[in-house]
């Protein structure tokens, strides 16, 4: 495709600024000045990532005719574009719930996630992909959450901090797996080719580990933070 390479340059690039961004945030007082400027430099690098994955995804399916992989990667750009969109909107709409689930993005960031998430499904089960079954259910999850609170409303009143750190967890997850999943696949092909590992723990591990961790960290801020901001029902009198 004429430009491809182009695009994979800033692909890359922006991969690059996205992961220092996200631990320069993550490292900052949280709502700190610098907190909040390494966060859009950040989600800035994010939209990058989606909008150039577009024509790579285009060049698998019509040029390269690797439909699968373009299915893949089609699911983990509206997986990423989703996290960014809500990390975003969930500070920016922070004191009303209605107007973040009647803006536009909100569809564009639930449906293509929802629906590419049941194609990645359907192809893993058929294709006995577990690769694709793990991350589909990743998707389907975000999906009904969303469909959820916009049917119900918030359940909690610290509902956009939650889902602020819980989205930018989610778009970490995908920035770690492009770095270790393409970033450091050389590294993993020598590792099947010289040293006695198992070849489908070495083509799990990149994309797993971040996911695994991810999960970890969040339960440990719902921890930290559910404490702080528990429903004024639930806390004791003074």
């Amino acid at each position: 495709m004429p430009g491809y390479s182009l695009f994979v340059a800033l692909h890359v690039l922006a991969g690059v600024v996205a992961l220092v961004g996200f631990w320069s945030a993550a490292l900052m007082k949280k709502g700190s000045p610098r907190h909040r400027a390494l966060g859009k430099v950040y989600l800035l690098a994010m939209a990058t990532i989606v909008a150039t994955a577009l024509p790579i995804t285009v060049e698998y399916a019509v040029f390269r005719r690797q439909p699968l992989s373009a299915l893949f990667l089609a699911y983990l750009m509206a997986l990423t574009g989703n996290a960014a969109w809500l990390a975003w909107r969930a500070v920016t709409d922070k004191r009303d719930w209605k107007r973040l689930v009647a803006r536009i993005g909100w569809k564009l960031a639930l449906w293509p996630t929802l629906l590419l998430a049941l194609a990645t499904l359907l192809v893993g089960i058929g294709q006995r992909q577990p690769l694709f079954l793990g991350f589909a259910t990743i998707g389907l999850w975000v999906g009904w959450r969303m469909w959820k609170f916009a049917r119900r409303g918030p359940s909690r009143p610290d509902w956009a901090l939650r889902q602020h750190y819980q989205s930018m967890l989610g778009a970490g997850i995908a920035t770690h797996v492009a770095f270790l999943g393409i970033g450091m696949r050389p590294v993993w092909q020598w590792l099947q080719a010289h040293a006695a590992v198992p070849p489908l723990l070495v083509e799990l591990f990149p994309w797993m580990v971040p996911l695994v961790v991810a999960v970890a960290i969040g339960i440990r801020l719902d921890r930290r933070y559910g404490r702080r901001h528990a429903p004024a029902a639930t806390r004791p009198a003074p």
